[in-house]
């Protein structure tokens, strides 16, 4: 049974966006996701904000852009610095005492900014879902999972790189089937109704965001987060932060130990049967997991 989501309006640096609330529980700190991008969107992250909003609130907000109701045709907004703000914002007008947050992929740096710009924030704790704090890292474990595709295609998206051609056929149906390996996988059978979420599709203007941000793919950035790499402020972490990742994730096994390692007393998970859409693959290892570290170190 679905759980109502409440919707409260905020103006921000740039615009507003339109943060969602489900659950009633005053009693248990409340969750913040932040959804991946840039230019996603928290769609496919709603089936577990319904599972665990019987523990506790759980907010959600699409970023400046992601969809068309907030997107204010103005693209010198669309830099890192204006969605670290709007997370700023968000947080000061929930007039929280703590909060946990959860990033999933850029969510995930915009998280890790937020406490380190913020020494007095209510944040208490961060759980980065396959995590994106540097670019160069991030590209290069998306090669490496390309070239376990085939080294062709290694190739094809270099040689698309040096022309800067990339609407090619090949070039998209490469990257289709490194979202079908890398970022959701076949959702398990008893989770039919979950289906519906995967990934859903960004929206015209998400697209434009990520493109201008980003670039074309996971695999190659042009955009403004080219030269992005936070890994040597992470030591200066204060919260409890937990990163987790599927076994088949774009972000591999051995860059989320390394950023576990920089972290002071982190702690890392993987997720079986899982890729970057974790929460929507399994579930149920992912809850048990979340809710684990939350009463173990948090609660």
């Amino acid at each position: 049974m679905a759980i109502d989501m409440q919707t409260q309006y905020i103006n921000v640096p740039g615009g507003f966006v339109g943060l969602e609330v489900l659950g009633d529980n005053d009693s248990t700190i409340p969750i913040l996701f932040l959804h991946g991008g840039p230019g996603g969107n928290y769609e496919s992250f709603t089936p577990m904000a319904e599972m665990l909003a019987k523990d506790c609130k759980v907010y959600m907000y699409n970023q400046l852009g992601s969809d068309e109701k907030n997107d204010v045709g103005d693209e010198s907004i669309w830099i890192p610095e204006r969605y670290i703000e709007t997370l700023d914002t968000v947080i000061s007008e929930m007039k929280v005492e703590k909060l946990h947050l959860i990033g999933h992929s850029w969510g995930a740096m915009l998280a890790a900014e937020h406490v380190l710009r913020n020494p007095r924030s209510p944040v208490k704790s961060i759980t980065m879902v396959s995590p994106y704090l540097s670019t160069e890292i991030w590209i290069k474990d998306a090669k490496s999972r390309l070239a376990e595709l085939g080294e062709d295609y290694v190739r094809i998206v270099e040689e698309a790189e040096k022309d800067l051609h990339f609407g090619g056929k090949i070039y998209q149906d490469i990257i289709e089937e490194y979202n079908r390996n890398f970022q959701c996988r076949e959702l398990q059978k008893h989770k039919r109704q979950f289906r519906q979420y995967a990934l859903k599709p960004k929206t015209s203007t998400g697209m434009k965001v990520y493109r201008h941000m980003w670039g074309p793919s996971e695999f190659t950035c042009i955009g403004v987060m080219k030269d992005i790499d936070i890994t040597a402020r992470l030591p200066q972490i204060k919260q409890r932060v937990l990163i987790i990742c599927g076994v088949y994730d774009q972000v591999r096994k051995e860059t989320a130990e390394y950023y576990r390692s920089l972290i002071p007393g982190s702690v890392r998970v993987s997720i079986p049967q899982a890729s970057q859409t974790s929460f929507l693959e399994n579930p149920d290892s992912f809850y048990d997991s979340l809710t684990a570290f939350l009463v173990r170190f948090i609660q």
